[in-house]
């Protein structure tokens, strides 16, 4: 019952999800609005949704844990330097691809 409260595999699994958008698509590709990085980040979001899908398969996250994971996601992005409108966006893409997997 008290692993269900245990989150810190999945912050640290959140933020490197965060670091690795961070290194492939840097803060300063976000004003970016050529069709070429909106694909990249398409291809880069595709990529992290997958790995956050079979993270979903293999923890069974419930509704807590998915919470969880987009707030740690968000909050690294905005550290790392990314505007909130951004950090959101992308957010909202990857709950989405997780929750329809």
């Amino acid at each position: 019952m008290l692993k269900m409260f245990d989150t810190r595999e999945l912050e640290e699994f959140a933020a490197n999800l965060a670091m690795d958008l961070g290194r492939r698509f840097p803060p300063a590709s976000q004003a970016r609005t050529d069709t070429g990085a909106k694909h990249q980040l398409k291809v880069i979001m595709e990529g992290l949704a997958a790995r956050a899908v079979r993270y979903h398969e293999q923890n069974r996250l419930g509704v807590y844990r998915k919470a969880k994971l987009a707030n740690t996601f968000k909050w690294k992005l905005k550290e790392l330097g990314y505007e909130n409108e951004f950090a959101e966006s992308v957010t909202k893409d990857l709950v989405t691809r997780l929750a329809v997997r």
